[in-house]
């Protein structure tokens, strides 16, 4: 049996994240091989699980996996691991529907059958978090609120706290007082905290971490709640097979960080994986096919542009025909430029559009459709699942072939996603590998 626990709060943006790399790090630092998880579609916090944990964070999503998907997925990703920590998404119950249990961090407790630690923000509440534990375990019986962890308290409330909410049957395996280092370190940005590819201070967040947050956790409590999990029968999901010759370039810098782990093992296991770099690459290496994930371009825009040679490479490749694959952040850096905030930012050029980047989200949460054009990621007919997170729309400036009709989800606009030009295809639709492998689609036509 593996060790396992789930780290969840009331809602969102309540300290989860900071939590988990808490526990996640300070077991590691003992020697204890631990291994992360986060529910939903989210590439940055697993990110910082990968730095606090040594190993890479791994998705787990009812919506884009299944039930059995998720358990299949856990099973083998935590095998041998001497405790896997389950990072929940918005609140304990929030769900897809807001209506049902779907993609809610509960179902995935129920699914693993892993007991549940809630983290209460202390901050400016005391006796009211009592009607919170006690609504979040009453909700549902199937789900196992063992303990807590306090975070934004002052000693003295601290102690009203933990005297207080022991008696709802709860134990209290953490109190982390408010911190000002805590919160510069994990400020956030507008899709959450800044990725640890962009920033260059990964050792300062450990630093923090073990100074101002692993102390105050008791990570002894924690071992002991997470020895209370169920059994598992479930075989794990199965490695992807391996075999072939594709040489598979892939933008990974500051400006493009957002890649699955599985989409980086998947360029492994159909060939070779080359790594490429916009910022300061002059020109594109021999490759088979080039993909360019999501990220924030629009924050090292002024640097994309300065790398003209890179750009005009890239706009080459496309238009000799080199295939392509690009999602959000990379959908935007094919287009003709960026404007952000009345300054214009050349781009590549691929795209006859320009990128208007907004305060606000345009398209926000899951996204599914059905391909209904020709193009190099998949055939007709098609139905392909995933996600969309983006602040940004896009003007075309000449008629696009559009090949993707979604039935849920924003994408370019319209109802349609998926712009495909010679041998292109982009798109604000991220996926997940498992539910569809567009790299053995590509090598596939190459």
């Amino acid at each position: 049996m593996i060790p396992r626990i789930v780290i969840s709060a009331p809602r969102g943006m309540s300290g989860k994240t900071i939590v988990t790399l808490g526990i996640l790090y300070g077991l590691a630092r003992r020697g204890l091989r631990v291994a992360p998880f986060k529910v939903g579609p989210d590439y940055i916090d697993p990110s910082y699980h990968s730095l606090a944990a040594g190993v890479a964070g791994r998705n787990l999503d009812v919506v884009l996996m299944g039930e059995d998907g998720v358990r299949r997925r856990f099973v083998k990703y935590a095998a041998g691991a001497d405790l896997a920590v389950v990072e929940g998404v918005l609140g304990l119950y929030d769900s897809v529907d807001g209506v049902s249990e779907l993609g809610s961090t509960a179902q995935v407790a129920k699914l693993l059958k892993a007991p549940v630690v809630v983290v209460l923000n202390g901050e400016r509440v005391n006796r009211t978090l009592r009607a919170v534990v006690r609504g979040l375990k009453a909700f549902d019986p199937g789900v196992d609120v063992a303990g807590v962890i306090l975070t934004n308290v002052t000693p003295r409330q601290a102690e009203k706290l933990v005297k207080a909410l022991s008696e709802e049957g709860v134990e209290i395996v953490g109190v982390v007082p408010k911190s000002k280092k805590v919160a510069e370190a994990f400020a956030y940005r507008h899709l959450g905290l800044v990725p640890t590819g962009e920033r260059g201070d990964a050792g300062g967040v450990l630093d923090v971490l073990e100074s101002y947050v692993v102390p105050y956790l008791d990570l002894d409590g924690i071992l002991s709640i997470a020895k209370r999990a169920g059994e598992l029968d479930e075989e794990p999901e199965a490695d992807p097979p391996a075999g072939g010759n594709c040489r598979v370039g892939i933008i990974m810098d500051r400006a493009f960080t957002f890649y699955y782990p599985e989409l980086l093992e998947a360029a492994a296991s159909v060939g070779e994986p080359v790594f490429i770099n916009s910022l300061r690459d002059q020109a594109l290496p021999p490759v088979d096919l080039v993909v360019v994930g999501g990220g924030f371009p629009e924050v090292l825009a002024e640097e994309l542009e300065r790398n003209k040679p890179f750009r005009k490479a890239l706009l080459s490749y496309v238009e000799s025909g080199g295939r392509l694959y690009a999602e959000c952040g990379g959908l935007t850096y094919m287009t003709s430029s960026i404007i952000i905030d009345r300054s214009e930012y050349e781009m590549v050029g691929a795209i006859d559009a320009v990128t208007v980047m907004l305060d606000r989200p345009v398209g926000k949460g899951y996204v599914w459709g059905q391909v209904v054009g020709d193009t190099p990621v998949a055939p007709r007919g098609t139905r392909l699942v995933g996600h969309e997170f983006h602040y940004s729309k896009i003007i075309f400036r000449e008629k696009p072939n559009l090949v993707i009709k979604l039935e849920r989800g924003v994408g370019v606009g319209g109802g349609w996603d998926g712009v495909v030009k010679h041998n292109m295809h982009a798109q604000y639709l991220h996926i997940h590998p498992y539910t569809y492998n567009v790299l053995t689609a590509l090598c596939r036509s190459t």
